[in-house]
């Protein structure tokens, strides 16, 4: 690996993208310590210099939905995030992740989320979002990591994996340990409501959890209750609820699934635009691609996903709920039917098992090879690998990703979910939005493009001193040859490691440099309120007036 400055380092002749969506322009950038010390048009010397020649310098770019909770435990140095300009994950996402957690629940927990966050070779040791941060903290990882309270995990400390309505004191209870999962660390609280037992919060539940968040002026995220056939009805709910909570909405990986609905983000932004003009601050997260990825249950209705592991993996070896749910995959419903949104069992394609077997196959190349119907093909791959599998399913249009990328209120997210052959999201998203949506398709521009990355993010997080290229500021910084910038991942061959990307400093030390990783792991774990310096988060708009 190539050496690394332990002094101060100036970028010259740089084409800057501060963050703020402002326009370009040229300057010497000179880093000393973990800040930006001088911005400027003059060269001010320092012990190393790095003649950019016109490349651009960018603040570090922010996935704004990750699940690297135990990646970055067992693999701290982060290769695959920070050779595409990452210098910041955001975890705890979809209202499950794995703090906080109650004892009688660990074990549970752990075979719940690993489809999406992966293990570690031990019990987990922490209950708290503070105490799990500490263990990050432990594995000094290379990129800075901040973190969401799930709604899945506070709930299943009052009522378990039990769908049912919380009384109302079960329910302050809940807002409690949501106010202490935010003084622990967390920056916000994350729903998936598609995810037991996040799903089984009902509106005046979530309601009050809003009215919390809203007393630190945080925010609520949601991966809301269906994103394919009521798409718009879900965000329009969700809306409300942080409406009536007083709290900003935060979509999770905004996307309009299936054929018949493609098209639509057209109304899904109109109702951010009235959500805007009614004084409510709305923002979102994004991947560009037309695969979303999530565990294989969630193919599953919500009746045949309820409760524990063994009380699901029982009811799939029964031949009737087999033929109750072939019977409600195919039918029109209120619930999130991505097989049906898929179309065919050939856009399902299964990423990640327990056992390995599978992996880069379509359930529609499975049935073929067990001489078995679809369905009974996905009850048998669940069972078997203890429903630890993973899938990408293609239900997305193009027209409905570039109309979202184009939009200033929203970020970038990988939602990258690692084992097996993983969706490319995980390793290529950022070149990906670079190379086909800046350079070739002009979509966004390189300025709006470092805005969402970098500036909105840090302001959505309520991170004063970060996400800018500005005196001062952190100095988590990616540089980046445009012309150069190639996302290598792909589904039959995903862990391919994007091209372009020069240098990425993460707190002024060298991450990255001429393209490859240093072995330097100079991450921070970042606290809400320690980063807000107070209870409260900032109120942050460092957008240009131009």
């Amino acid at each position: 690996m190539s050496s690394v400055s332990t002094g101060s380092v100036e970028f010259r002749n740089a084409r800057v993208l501060d963050g703020t969506g402002g326009p370009v322009f040229t300057a010497h950038v000179l880093v000393d310590g973990d800040r930006i010390e001088r911005v400027g048009d003059e060269p001010a010397g320092a012990d190393r210099v790095i003649d950019l020649d016109g490349a651009y310098l960018a603040p570090g770019f922010v996935d704004m939905h990750a699940h690297s909770e135990l990646r970055l435990m067992t693999k701290p140095a982060a290769e695959e995030k920070l050779t595409q300009g990452i210098t910041t994950e955001v975890l705890g996402q979809d209202g499950v992740s794995v703090a906080p957690v109650p004892d009688e629940l660990k074990t549970e927990w752990e075979k719940r989320i690993q489809s999406l966050d992966g293990t570690i070779d031990r019990h987990w040791p922490w209950n708290s979002v503070s105490e799990y941060l500490d263990e990050l903290d432990e594995a000094a990882p290379a990129v800075n990591a901040a973190h969401y309270a799930p709604h899945g995990n506070l709930r299943s400390h009052i009522s378990g994996f039990e769908d049912r309505e919380l009384a109302t004191a079960e329910i302050a209870e809940l807002q409690e340990r949501l106010d202490q999962a935010i003084d622990g660390g967390a920056f916000g609280m994350s729903t998936g409501m598609i995810y037991p037992p996040s799903s089984y919060g009902r509106d005046p539940e979530l309601e009050a959890l809003a009215e919390t968040l809203a007393t630190r002026d945080s925010f609520m995220i949601s991966h809301v209750w269906n994103e394919t056939d009521h798409v718009v009805e879900s965000i329009d709910r969700y809306l409300g609820i942080c409406r009536r909570g007083g709290c900003h909405a935060h979509v999770s990986h905004l996307k309009v699934g299936g054929r018949r609905n493609w098209g639509r983000s057209a109304d899904v932004l109109d109702l951010f635009d009235d959500a805007v003009d009614a004084g409510q601050r709305v923002s979102f997260d994004q991947y560009p691609y037309t695969a979303g990825s999530t565990m294989l249950t969630a193919l599953l209705p919500p009746w045949a996903r309820r409760r524990e592991t063994s009380d699901i993996l029982e009811r799939l070896r029964r031949a009737d709920v087999r033929e109750r749910l072939a019977e409600d995959i195919s039918s029109p419903g209120d619930w999130e039917n991505l097989a049906r949104a898929a179309g065919t069992w050939d856009n399902i394609l299964i990423t990640r098992t327990a056992s390995g077997d599978y992996q880069g196959n379509t359930i529609e190349e499975i049935a073929t090879e067990r001489n078995l119907d679809p369905i009974d093909t996905l009850c048998e791959l669940l069972v078997e690998e203890n429903l630890d599998v993973t899938m990408a399913d293609f239900v997305m249009a193009e027209e409905d990703i570039e109309r979202f990328l184009a939009d200033d209120r929203g970020t970038f997210c990988t939602d990258g979910i690692f084992g097996g052959k993983p969706h490319p999201r995980a390793v290529g998203t950022f070149g990906r939005i670079l190379e086909r949506y800046v350079r070739e398709r002009d979509v966004l521009s390189p300025s709006l493009m470092a805005r969402k990355a970098a500036g909105h993010p840090a302001d959505i997080l309520g991170l004063a001193d970060r996400g800018y290229v500005k005196e001062g500021y952190v100095a988590d910084l990616v540089a980046f040859d445009l012309d150069a910038v190639s996302e290598n991942a792909t589904y039959e061959d995903p862990i391919q490691y994007t091209d372009g990307f020069d240098y990425v400093l993460v707190g002024g030390a060298i991450a990255v440099e001429d393209g490859a990783t240093t072995d330097v792991r100079n991450g921070e774990i970042l606290r809400s309120t320690d980063e807000w310096d107070g209870r409260s988060r900032p109120s942050l708009d460092r957008s240009s007036d131009e």
